[in-house]
């Protein structure tokens, strides 16, 4: 085992570097700065978030003095906010190279994936791309400044990091940097066990996934005197991460009326642990009796320090009157709170409607549009002038609206003369006439 520009590197690692160099590596660092972070969350379909309960630290050699000192870094991280001991799983294992070390996590479910040593490529992150379930630690490793990679930090599957008390000495831009707190020596796979630490952390104080986490460290993350060429967000503040953590600020909710057709919309300043919106409804009369019925889910965006923007339509209501609407958001932890209510007018009574075709007389086609004020399921059929059903236009379910169906005289090879359309949509049915002349 050789020490180079103060990072371990085995000889497999060495392997590596060269055997990606050709496609992965370049020779200069010009990565322009990012000021607007897109990130797309693998999650964001996932209700309630995974906490870090399994952590492998991947190492090369079996150097077991060296990966244990990683664990202790990352340990020492969790606790750093206050004292908070991680309770979950952490294990030591071999892997040839970070490749491996992904995959071997990812079919034993581990959440975090911190590796020991330095060997990061382009293709490294192409792998982690599709093992969306771990999030590799990867610490930087080339001082030499001869060859580095180039990676799209803001949007990157790898959290690459550094070490640095005064400046950051890296071969490449990293995501964050920390103190070495093993041998204070600025040893990057220390602090890189670190920075997994603190993460996991975050992860589990908020019940949030790992890459939400990432998100709040980062926009809690500062830079000192290191240099912006080698570190994209800095040395993460925790307990300016956790004090930052708010909960869901909701700034407006309102609502119009259309004709029958409510529209509610809300934004938020901020979010945390934010599993979404319920919609509830009640009318005026039964207000009093707190009879609620919830007519509505939309998903909230988990964490998030930006404006974010929500609408919902209620389409079903069949009869006139006073409506109140609230929000019940949810945490992912299954807390929830209630907003204010809304209350609007509905002036206009909604109605079942099967228009006239237009045009008529047609050739070769025409449009029939109809109306239904609550969800029902629609038939919308055409018979010839003997009462034989020549053509089903719409035959299914459908939400309260307005449709419009185009017939196609040629679709169904229909000849001239008058034909009969008719629907039916719940107890309500009607039929009209029009004519085809080829």
């Amino acid at each position: 085992m050789k020490t180079l520009y103060n990072y371990k590197i085995s000889p497999s690692c060495i392997r590596d570097f060269y055997r990606h160099k050709k496609n992965d590596f370049i020779l200069k660092t010009t990565m322009p700065k990012v000021w607007v972070i897109i990130f797309y969350f693998i999650f964001s379909a996932i209700a309630f978030s995974q906490p870090v309960t399994k952590v492998v630290v991947s190492g090369t050699s079996g150097n077991t003095a060296h990966e244990t000192d990683v664990k202790n870094a990352f340990l020492l991280g969790y606790s750093s906010y206050d004292g908070t001991q991680y309770t979950g799983q952490i294990d030591l294992h071999v892997d040839n190279n970070a490749y491996a070390a992904i995959i071997y996590a990812d079919q034993n479910n581990y959440q975090i994936a911190v590796r020991s040593y330095t060997g990061l490529a382009n293709s490294v992150n192409d792998t982690a791309k599709h093992h969306p379930n771990v999030l590799l630690f990867m610490p930087a490793g080339s001082n030499s400044f001869q060859y580095v990679v180039n990676l799209d930090i803001p949007n990157s599957s790898v959290v690459s990091t550094g070490a640095g008390l005064d400046t950051l000495v890296t071969g490449y831009k990293v995501e964050f940097f920390s103190i070495d707190p093993i041998t204070n020596s600025n040893e990057s796979s220390y602090s890189n066990g670190y920075i997994a630490g603190q993460i996991a952390f975050l992860s589990n104080k908020f019940n949030i996934s790992t890459q939400q986490a990432r998100i709040l460290a980062r926009n809690n993350a500062l830079i000192k005197n290191q240099s912006t060429n080698y570190v994209q967000y800095g040395e993460i503040n925790i307990v300016k991460a956790v004090n930052s953590a708010l909960p869901v600020e909701l700034t407006t909710f309102s609502g119009s009326v259309n004709g029958s057709v409510v529209t509610l919309n809300w934004a938020t300043a901020t979010e945390v642990n934010n599993h979404g919106f319920e919609i509830d409804r009640v009318s005026s009369n039964q207000l009093n009796d707190g009879n609620w019925t919830k007519i509505g889910f939309i998903n909230g965006n988990g964490m998030s320090n930006s404006t974010k923007n929500y609408t919902f339509t209620d389409n079903n209501l069949t009869q006139k009157g006073i409506y109140y609407y609230r929000l019940k958001q949810i945490d992912n932890d299954g807390n929830y709170i209630y907003s204010n209510t809304v209350s609007l007018n509905i002036t206009s009574q909604p109605n079942f409607v099967l228009e006239q075709n237009y045009p008529n007389p047609f050739n070769p086609s025409t449009v029939i549009a109809f109306q239904i004020p609550m969800d029902s399921h629609v038939t919308l059929q055409v018979f010839d002038i003997l009462g034989k059903k020549v053509a089903t236009l719409v035959d299914e379910e459908k939400t309260a609206g307005k449709y419009s169906v185009e017939l196609s005289a040629n679709k169904f090879n229909l000849t001239s003369g008058m034909y009969v359309y008719a629907i039916n949509a719940g107890d309500y049915s009607s039929a009209k006439k029009f004519i085809l002349m080829k």
